[in-house]
Formats: C-alpha cells, sequence, structure tokens
C-alpha cells in the first residue's frame, strides 16, 4: 500500500511538474568564425572552444579547417566566449557574445606565436555532471567525487534513471533489456559476462556515458534503450597524460592502477590507455524453496546457505592512432584487449527438510571455479569530409572472446547425526566458449542547409561462437564424461542493415524521422544430437523525434520508436550451468525475438535543468527469465521463455539545480506501473505492481580545491523477473582535494554506508515458492590519487572535449542477457 500511495502522490504532483516545466529547451543556433596568423594566413586544425559567459563550462569543441574557418552547430541561444588553442601559439580569448539569432559569424581571430600559452591550457573548463540533449542525456563521468578510484559498474550504478539488478541486468526510466555499448560498439556478452568485464574497468578510463531511453534510426534496433560508454581519448597537443593509483577496502582489499597518454602535433594523434586491477568480492545467499503436491501442499523443503568468495584480476590495454591526411581526411587504428583470470570458492551448505520442517539430510556441496577471459579487438577507420559540410565515415571491426571455466562440485550427504547418509559424488563442468565477430559499416551525412540534414548508412555484421560444455562424473580414479548433459553448441548470426534519418528545422518546430531496416539470418547447431535450428527475417523500425520550443527558456518534445531484442546465443544454448547438484540455469533454443514500442513525451526548462517525462511501453514475446521446478529430482532451474506481453507505463522528473557558484543538486525520481502477462509451462501467468524510484546527488566543490559529493537512492518494491523485491536502498559519500598546484587530486569515498543493498525477492506461482536473501561487497572504501603529467608541466591536462576525431564510431551486432 506504501507504493501505490507514493504512486498516487507522485501523479498528483505530477500536473504541477507539467506546469512548471511547460516551457522546455532554448533556440538554437550557429556560430562560424575564422583564425589566421600574424602573416594571415589560416591556421589549420586550431581548437576552439565556446565557454559559458556565466561560469566558463564548456559546452563544444571544433576543429578549424584548411581555409581557417570553423562552426558551431545547434548551440542554445545564450551568452558566451571563445577560446582559441594551437601548438606554438599564444592563447586566443574572445570578448563575451550573445547569441540570440539562427546564424551568427564572429570577427576573424589572429594567433600571435611566441612563448606559447599551451602550457595553461587543458580545456579544464567546467563541465556540468548532466547535459540533457534533444535524444540523450550525457554524463561526464570525471564530474563526480564518487566515480574516482571505483570501477565502471559502480559509475553505472549511480546514473540518473539507471538501475543495475543483482544479475547485472539494466533498465532505462523503468524499461528493462538495455544495451550497453563500448566505444559505440555493442557489448557482445550475457548480463553476467558483461558485469564482470565493466567490474574490471577502472572509472579513470571512462570519460562520458551516454542514455538514450529512444534512440534513433542510426543506432542498432537491438534493446530498449542504448548507453554508451566513451572511454577518454586525450588531444591536448604534445605529449601528456594521467596516473590513477587507488586502494579499495571493503570486507576484502583490492586495488586498481590505470594510466592514461596521448601524444599529438598536426598530423598525428596517438593515444592508449593501460589498466591492472586485483579485486576479492563475495556474495551470502540464503535460498528457501517449498515443493509443493498437487493439493498445493507443502511436501519438501530446500533450505540453502550459499557463500561465494572471489579473487579477481584484470589487465587492459588500449592503444591508438589517428593520422590526419589532409584537413579533410582522418584514418584511424585502434587495437586493444583484456586478460581477465578468476577464481571462486564456493562453500554450499542445503539442509533438506521435510513439509513441516524436520530436517531428514544435509548436503555440503563445496565448489571452486577457475576461469580466465581473453579479448581482442581492432578497428580501423576513414574519415572524410567533402565540400559543404558533407562527410563520409568507414568502419571495419574485428572483435575475439575466448574464455574458460572449469567448475569442480564435491558433494556430501549428512544423516542429522552427521553421519553419512549417502556415497560422496563429485562433479566438474568445462565450459569454454569462443566468440568472433566481424563487422563492416558506413555512414554518410549529407546537409542540405543549416536547417535540414540527411543521415544515412548501411551495416554487415557476423558473429561465429563456439560453446562445448562438457560434464563429467567422479569414479574411482578419475572422470568418466556424462554424455547426457554434455553438449558442443555451434551458432552463427548475421545481421544487415540500412537507415535513413531526415532533420529538419523550421521557426520554433524541430523534426527528426528515421527508419531502419535490418535483415537477420541465424543458424545453431548441438553437435552431439545432431539438432539444428535457423531462422531469417527482415524487420523495419522506424523512429520519430518532434520538438517545439515554447519559448528561449522552454521546449517540448514527443518522439517514438520501435525496437527488437534478438534472444542471444548463450540464452539458446541449452547447455546447463550449475550453482549445485539442485539448482542451475539452462538455455531455451527455442525463442523467438521479442519487440517493443516506446512512446515519450518530454517537457524541461531552463536548458534541460528541469525535465519531465510520461512514458508508455509496449513489449511482445518478452524473453524473460523464469523459475521452474522438477519435484522428481527435486531440481530447482532458471531457463528464458516468451512471455505473451509487458506493459510499461510510467512519469519521471529529473532536475539538475545549481545552488551558487559552489553547489549543485541533482534529483531525479520516477513511478512506473508494470503489468506483465503470458504463460509459463502453458498455465497463466501475472505479476503487476507499480515502482517508485528516488535519486539524490548533491555535489559542493570550493575554490580552495575541496570537493564534496553524497548520493543516495530508494527503490520501493519491485519486480526482478518473476521474482517482487522489497524495497532496496544506498548511501555513497566522497571528497576530494587538489593538491601539487592542482596537478594532482586525492579522493576518498565510501559506497552503500549503511548497508542498505540487500536483495530481498520472493516467487511464488503454480507450484513455485522460493525465497531469497542476498549480500555482496557493496560496502567499500576507495581512496584514488591522481596525477596530471605532461612534457611542459602544464597545471592540467586532461582533455574533457569532444574532438573532431571522436566522431569515428563503429558498431557490430549482437546480443547480450
Amino acid at each position: 500500500m506504501k507504493t501505490v500511495c507514493s504512486g498516487r502522490r507522485l501523479l498528483q504532483l505530477l500536473p504541477v511538474l507539467l506546469l512548471l516545466s511547460f516551457v522546455a529547451r532554448a533556440q538554437t543556433g550557429k556560430i562560424t568564425g575564422r583564425i589566421h596568423d600574424e602573416t594571415q594566413q589560416p591556421v589549420v586544425a586550431a581548437t576552439v572552444l565556446l565557454k559559458k559567459a556565466a561560469d566558463s563550462s564548456l559546452v563544444k569543441v571544433a576543429l578549424s579547417d584548411t581555409t581557417g574557418s570553423w562552426q558551431l552547430e545547434e548551440i542554445p541561444f545564450n551568452r558566451y566566449f571563445i577560446t582559441i588553442t594551437y601548438i606554438g601559439y599564444k592563447e586566443w580569448n574572445g570578448p563575451v557574445f550573445t547569441l540570440d539569432q539562427p546564424a551568427t559569424t564572429l570577427e576573424s581571430a589572429s594567433l600571435q606565436s611566441g612563448a606559447s600559452n599551451l602550457k595553461g591550457v587543458t580545456v579544464a573548463a567546467k563541465k556540468p555532471f548532466i547535459e540533457q540533449q534533444l535524444d540523450r542525456t550525457v554524463v561526464n563521468v570525471e564530474s563526480s567525487i564518487m566515480a574516482a578510484g571505483g570501477s565502471a559498474l559502480e559509475v553505472m550504478e549511480k546514473l540518473p534513471g539507471v538501475l543495475v539488478d543483482k544479475n547485472g541486468n539494466i533498465s532505462i526510466k523503468g524499461k528493462q533489456g538495455v544495451k550497453v555499448m563500448i566505444d559505440d560498439r555493442p557489448g557482445y556478452l550475457s548480463a553476467a559476462e558483461l558485469t564482470a568485464f565493466l567490474r574490471n574497468m577502472p572509472a579513470s578510463q571512462l570519460d562520458q556515458i551516454e542514455i538514450m531511453s529512444n534512440p534513433p534510426a542510426k543506432y542498432d534496433a537491438a534493446g530498449n534503450g542504448v548507453i554508451n560508454i566513451k572511454r577518454k581519448k586525450l588531444k591536448t597537443g604534445g605529449f601528456n597524460g594521467t596516473l590513477t593509483l587507488t586502494a579499495l577496502q571493503g570486507r576484502y582489499p583490492g586495488t586498481t592502477q590505470n594510466l592514461n597518454f596521448n601524444y599529438s602535433n598536426k598530423h598525428v594523434n596517438f593515444y592508449g590507455n593501460a589498466g591492472f586491477s586485483y579485486r576479492k568480492s563475495f556474495e551470502d545467499y540464503y535460498i528457501v524453496r517449498n515443493f509443493r503436491n498437487g493439493a498445493k501442499e507443502i511436501t519438501s523443503i530446500y533450505d540453502q546457505h550459499t557463500y561465494t568468495k572471489t579473487t579477481g584480476k584484470s589487465i587492459t590495454a588500449k592503444l591508438g592512432a589517428d593520422y590526419y591526411a589532409s584537413a579533410k581526411t582522418t584514418i584511424g587504428v585502434a587495437l586493444g584487449g583484456f586478460h581477465n583470470p578468476s577464481e571462486a570458492v564456493n562453500t554450499n551448505n542445503t539442509l533438506l527438510k521435510t513439509g513441516d520442517g524436520v530436517m531428514t539430510t544435509r548436503v555440503d556441496a563445496p565448489a571452486t571455479t577457475k576461469g580466465k577471459w581473453d579479448n581482442m579487438e581492432a578497428n580501423v577507420s576513414l574519415k572524410h569530409v567533402f565540400a559543404a559540410e558533407r562527410e563520409l565515415l568507414l568502419n571495419a571491426d574485428y572483435l575475439s572472446y575466448n574464455s574458460t571455466s572449469e567448475q569442480h562440485f564435491d558433494n556430501r550427504y549428512f544423516k542429522p547425526d552427521s553421519s553419512e547418509a549417502a556415497p560422496r559424488k563429485s562433479f566438474l563442468a568445462d565450459l569454454p566458449a569462443k566468440i568472433n565477430i566481424y563487422s563492416l559499416k558506413a555512414d554518410y551525412t549529407h546537409p542540405f542547409s543549416d536547417k535540414t540534414r540527411l543521415e544515412a548508412g548501411v551495416k554487415t555484421s557476423f558473429v561465429n561462437t563456439d560453446n562445448n560444455a562438457q560434464y563429467f562424473d567422479g569414479v574411482s580414479g578419475g572422470w568418466k564424461k556424462n554424455d547426457s548433459l554434455s553438449n558442443h553448441f555451434l551458432y552463427k548470426e548475421n545481421v544487415n542493415a540500412g537507415y535513413l534519418n531526415l532533420r529538419h528545422k523550421h521557426d520554433r518546430w524541430e523534426f527528426q524521422a528515421g527508419l531502419r531496416a535490418e535483415q537477420t539470418w541465424l543458424k545453431g547447431e548441438q553437435k552431439n544430437n545432431g539438432q539444428t535450428f535457423s531462422r531469417s527475417y527482415l524487420q523495419f523500425f522506424p523512429s520519430a523525434f518532434v520538438a517545439y520550443d515554447v519559448d528561449k527558456e522552454s521546449k517540448v518534445t514527443l518522439s517514438y520508436g520501435r525496437r527488437i531484442e534478438r534472444p542471444d546465443y548463450r540464452s539458446m544454448n541449452p547447455f546447463r550451468f550449475y550453482l549445485d547438484q539442485y539448482t542451475y540455469n539452462e538455455g531455451n533454443p527455442y525463442l523467438n525475438p521479442q519487440y517493443s514500442h516506446n512512446i515519450e513525451l518530454g517537457y524541461s526548462i531552463w536548458e534541460g535543468a528541469l525535465t519531465t517525462t510520461l512514458l508508455y511501453n509496449r513489449t511482445t514475446d518478452i524473453i524473460q527469465e523464469v523459475i521452474l521446478q522438477n519435484a522428481d529430482k527435486n531440481e530447482t532451474y532458471q531457463r528464458p521463455e516468451n512471455l505473451n506481453t509487458r506493459k510499461v507505463l510510467g512519469a519521471n522528473v529529473n532536475a539538475q539545480i545549481p545552488i551558487g557558484e559552489t553547489m549543485t543538486t541533482v534529483l531525479y525520481m520516477d513511478y512506473n506501473h508494470y503489468d506483465y502477462s503470458g504463460a509459463i509451462n502453458n498455465e497463466p501467468f501475472e505479476l503487476k505492481a507499480g515502482v517508485f524510484t528516488a535519486q539524490l546527488m548533491q555535489q559542493v566543490k570550493l575554490q580552495n580545491g575541496w570537493g564534496f559529493q553524497f548520493m543516495g537512492t530508494w527503490s520501493s518494491r519491485s519486480i526482478d523477473g518473476t521474482f517482487l523485491q522489497q524495497p532496496i536502498g544506498t548511501l555513497h559519500a566522497g571528497v576530494q582535494k587538489d593538491i601539487l598546484g592542482k596537478q594532482a587530486t586525492i579522493r576518498l569515498s565510501a559506497s552503500d554506508i549503511f548497508g542498505w543493498n540487500r536483495y530481498n525477492a520472493t516467487s511464488r506461482y503454480q507450484n513455485i515458492d522460493i525465497h531469497i536473501r542476498g549480500q555482496w561487497q557493496s560496502q567499500v572504501l576507495k581512496l584514488a590519487f591522481t596525477y596530471r603529467f605532461n612534457k611542459n608541466d602544464r597545471k592540467e591536462t586532461t582533455d574533457k572535449r569532444e574532438s573532431a576525431a571522436e566522431e569515428e564510431r563503429q558498431r557490430v551486432k549482437t546480443e547480450k542477457k
């Protein structure tokens, strides 16, 4: 009832919030200019920084072309000034001007050679933590004190409107099935694998995170939304970089080290990063399962306690180079990879009881899991700008993932008096996996005018996977292969896509319409039994955005998009992953894709500082993990199934409120009503719940180099698959101090201070009756030291800007759980 009341109060307040925010973003215009030196010769590839006059915060970045000309588009009406930097020339700062018309041309800038002011230039202008754009929310990671010393996963868990559950599944504004991209590439990973990858990626490697709840046609149609994690690519001229060292202490200690570096001149930009992390963590779960007969009477109870201690290491590295063949042509090459060995030790104690709670057998099932996960990725890109700002971008990608996982179980059975109840059993699972991905992509942009632009592109991608799951039973003196469980699964997928996207502005109106077509072919084969399946289908995915500037301060937007979520190859692989002999996960080769329709109506004021959104999402053939039981063997297992429909109706409010020059408050609230319906085991299934979520962040940055930040989150009772999860919350805090003339920073932060981040959920339907309580290493104290270096001893060198070369984007198609 508390959840319903909270939701009703929010809905009662919603008209007031809509009234306050019915005035959206400012009108936008275009700014142009030219740059020359003392001899009146054009300066090529100079950096142009547009900053707000009010607080010097960075708005956008451009590079001058071969004629010395530059331009910045879609700039909100406001007061600004321009800063121009170039190696070997003094920094140039222009006068403050007001942008209040569609196009403004500034007077030419004349750079003076001599002792370069560049040693004081870092593009260190203040950037807000959150930036609202037409079709996405951009989070500037380094603006968060608590991000330092943590992992990419910890940053994700603190994003506004983003929730990460205990299995690594991610939702945006209440919508599940979100696609995560790394540097504009899909993640290619299951939810568990993606969680492990992000947990081992240092947050110090991150620049920005883009959140798109309704992506445009340019992006792959997979997923109910897109989160794009953009890693740093320093680019300030000369040699520079950052080094971050972090110590972590939770129940178990850990450490991370990360280096980002860059060298650039007129002709080339060479960049890279390297990181190492060592972490120990734990998971502690209590699971009670009641088995019932046809009369719904409890016949047996399984009372299980599982404690897992995991030790993991991670080595990551990336090297890349951009060669400026001319002012209009850039060639890029990048190589990267990671190595992630890990070991988990599991103590598993299960009490088998009668229906009235009397223990009959105790099962001790210790287990160890050893594995490693290796990745290699390569990209070659070409960007060429034609006349009139027409642009062509080509990308070729190759990615390879190789993983091994060896699980060893040792089951022992005891009577209530601790005497042996049955012979000891040993079990071994060897689960290697190989994934190879190839992709080719071309994107073309054609501006017909300052107000009309066409985008078009084509893409083809191929995925080949090889999963050879082998299971062995322990016998006297060795191991015997279990042919009934072993399974060699091969999966191939090819996706061919093309899109058109047209954007037009007319007075106060802005329109964007796109259509994406994707043709999918896939084939799966089980080598052990010779079974195969193949599918081929062509689908169209329209998207549309309409925005209206009510006045210079406010905007209303309406968007629509159709999306797809294809079952990934792991979900379709019928092999089993065991927790113990009574509990496992398995795939389902008969899964179909799920399709969703997304509608959002938004109002924003003060350049997006306050945004209110109403949303509706309807998903058919939803892919959902369900709990099933085999009463004859007392087994409980989880398997993905296609349910009929999921409907989500919700409202959210996002506010970023600056208080003076030093304090910022970020508030996010949403209320979503979920309605699941379908059939499990040919029997009806229905689950409904209203969920209220709130996030509050307070950040204070003082002029003496001190900074403070805290963040709290709370979620009411919610739905997790077929489980109803009890309310959950967290509180984080951090403090930082700039030292060594602002060339270094020390940060201390604490996560989940009061230990509220716990899992408590129940699933009851048909003959299923399960209750789970769990906790993990969420309480962590982090101490981080960051040092910024360069050959000219600049005060700061981390480049937080969007550079032209940053736009080389490449994506490959595959799915995650």
